[in-house]
C-alpha cells in the first residue's frame, strides 16, 4: 500500500470516528470505546505523513459550542485536549471553542471534545441520584460546579499522560532509527508545527491570556469527578466491554 493510499484509510477511519457520537446514534459504551483510537490513529498519521503529504494537508479552523453550565469545566482540560492533538485553539465568548490545524488533527479534536461533553453530562445525571449527593451539606451549585471540576481535571492528566507517553516513544524511535530517518523525522514535525503556525498567523487572530480559578465548594463530589474523568474510555480497547462496538 503506498503512502497515500495509507494517508486516505487513515483519514477515513477518523472520519467514522468522528461521525461515532450519542446523537448519530450509538450507545454512551460505543462512543466512548470509539475514543480508544484517537491516539492510535493520530500516531498512525504522523508516522505515515511525509513532507509531501504535509505540504498538500490543509489547515482548517473548526467552531465547537458548548452552552451547558459543563463548559467552564472543559475549558480546564481544554489546553490538555489541544496537545494531545498537536492544535492550535482559544475560547471565543461564552460558549464557543476555537480549534485550528491540519484537518485530521481538528476533527479528533472536535470529536474527543463532545465525547467529553456527552460524559460529563451523563456522569453528572449518575452523581445527582448517588447517595453522596444527598449526604453533601454544600449548596448544589457547589456540588456539581466541584464535581465538574474533577472530572477535567482528571481527564485533562490522563490526556497529558497520553501525550508524554506517544511523544517519549517517538523519540525512542528516533534514537533507534538510522541517523538519515531520524533527521528526516525531526525535520517533519518542524514542518508540521511550522505550518500550523505560519497559517494561525495568517488569519491574524489576536490571543489574550485569562487567569481564573477554580474553588472546590465539596472536596468528596470532586473526588467524584475525578473518578468520573478516569472512567472515560480514551485507552479502552475497541470492542471490549458491555455495549461497545467496532468501527467500521
Amino acid at each position: 500500500m503506498d503512502q497515500q493510499t495509507e494517508l486516505a484509510k487513515v483519514k477515513a477511519r477518523i472520519r467514522a470516528l468522528t461521525a461515532r457520537t450519542v446523537e448519530r446514534g450509538c450507545s454512551e459504551a460505543e462512543a466512548l470505546a470509539a475514543a480508544a483510537k484517537v491516539g492510535e490513529l493520530l500516531e498512525v498519521y504522523g508516522l505515515s505523513m511525509s513532507e509531501v503529504a504535509l505540504r498538500e494537508e490543509a489547515c482548517v479552523q473548526r467552531r465547537v459550542t458548548v452552552t451547558g453550565p459543563q463548559r467552564l469545566a472543559l475549558r480546564w482540560m481544554y489546553p490538555a485536549l489541544l496537545r494531545f492533538c498537536e492544535c492550535r485553539g482559544w475560547t471565543d465568548g461564552r460558549a464557543d471553542f476555537v480549534l485550528y490545524g491540519l484537518e485530521p488533527d481538528v476533527q479528533m479534536a472536535e470529536y474527543l471534545l463532545k465525547v467529553a461533553e456527552g460524559a460529563l453530562a451523563w456522569e453528572e445525571a449518575r452523581f445527582r441520584e448517588s447517595a453522596e449527593w444527598l449526604r453533601s451539606r454544600a449548596t448544589p451549585q457547589g456540588r456539581l460546579r466541584s464535581f465538574r471540576y474533577g472530572f477535567a481535571d482528571r481527564l485533562g492528566k490522563r490526556l497529558e499522560e497520553i501525550t508524554a507517553a506517544r511523544e517519549q516513544a517517538a523519540e525512542a524511535r528516533r534514537v533507534a532509527a538510522p541517523p538519515a530517518a531520524a533527521s528526516a523525522s525531526t525535520a517533519l514535525v518542524l514542518a508540521k508545527e511550522r505550518k500550523v503556525e505560519e497559517g494561525f498567523r495568517s488569519l491574524g487572530v489576536r490571543l489574550r491570556t485569562v487567569y481564573s480559578t477554580a474553588t472546590v465548594r465539596d472536596r468528596g463530589a470532586y473526588g467524584s469527578g475525578q473518578a468520573a474523568g478516569g472512567r472515560v474510555g480514551l485507552d479502552r480497547p475497541v470492542g471490549r466491554g458491555p455495549g461497545a462496538g467496532r468501527l467500521k
